[in-house]
């Protein structure tokens, strides 16, 4: 479960008091589920991927659903330390080794490291066993970390009778709208490669087309109606 509206209200009061709250990341973030990172600021308007996350030297957006708040005491807790393993059962010891010094002296005694198993009987030889090692556990895999770059939206948009441009990366708008011509706007839609998309902007354009030949004929009538009044007064 991601952020609610309650969680964001508290990142932003965090954020407010100086202070850069740890967010964890959930599946929806896809490889660094799991992982956590420190929130930089969040972006107006709080639409989209507009939850700005530190890595390292790099801030990347994310959406309310791909980040949550930790758990009390998440970070708090330590890994029980694994038990030790039990150590391999040694033999009885044999009788102690003389090693002969540069003077010929064995007065130096050292006793075996090996586990010796002795048979009373005369004429059996000592059989040795090395020590058995412990396995060496797996060696950890590191999940790769995943950076995603925020997304760059170009919109073209028909409001108030106008068409114009604008760009978004993520939830921040960096090109205000910035107005076209319809046949602009047509030949956008036609290098796009979608019949559905340039159907619809073309009908339109044709009706923008219509009303201004309608208001045109209209004012070529009234024009026609003064010029006829004028000529009746002179």
């Amino acid at each position: 479960m991601g952020l609610s509206q309650s969680d964001v209200a508290t990142l932003t009061e965090t954020l407010a008091a100086g202070k850069h709250p740890r967010v964890v990341f959930t599946e929806a973030a896809g490889q660094v589920a799991g992982k956590t990172g420190k929130v930089a600021r969040l972006d107006e308007p709080h639409e989209g991927d507009f939850v700005v996350v530190r890595f390292g030297h790099d801030e990347l957006p994310f959406s309310p659903g791909e980040v949550r708040l930790p758990h009390r005491g998440e970070f708090s807790r330590k890994k029980a330390a694994p038990a030790p393993e039990p150590a391999g059962a040694e033999g009885p010891s044999g009788p102690p080794l003389l090693t002969e010094g540069n003077n010929g002296d064995k007065s130096d005694k050292v006793r075996s490291k090996e586990s010796v198993s002795v048979n009373d009987q005369p004429g059996v030889p000592v059989q040795a066993t090395a020590p058995r090692e412990a396995p060496a556990p797996p060696p950890r895999k590191r999940a790769a970390s995943k950076k995603a770059g925020p997304e760059l939206s170009v919109t073209l948009l028909w409001r108030d009778g106008e068409w114009s441009v604008q760009a978004s990366k993520g939830a921040k708008v960096i090109a205000k709208p910035v107005p076209v011509k319809p046949t602009t706007a047509v030949e956008m839609v036609r290098s796009l490669d979608s019949p559905a998309v340039a159907a619809v902007v073309e009908d339109i354009v044709d009706q923008q087309r219509q009303q201004a030949a309608d208001e045109a004929e209209r004012l070529r009538q009234e024009l026609a109606a003064v010029e006829a009044r004028l000529a009746e007064l002179e």
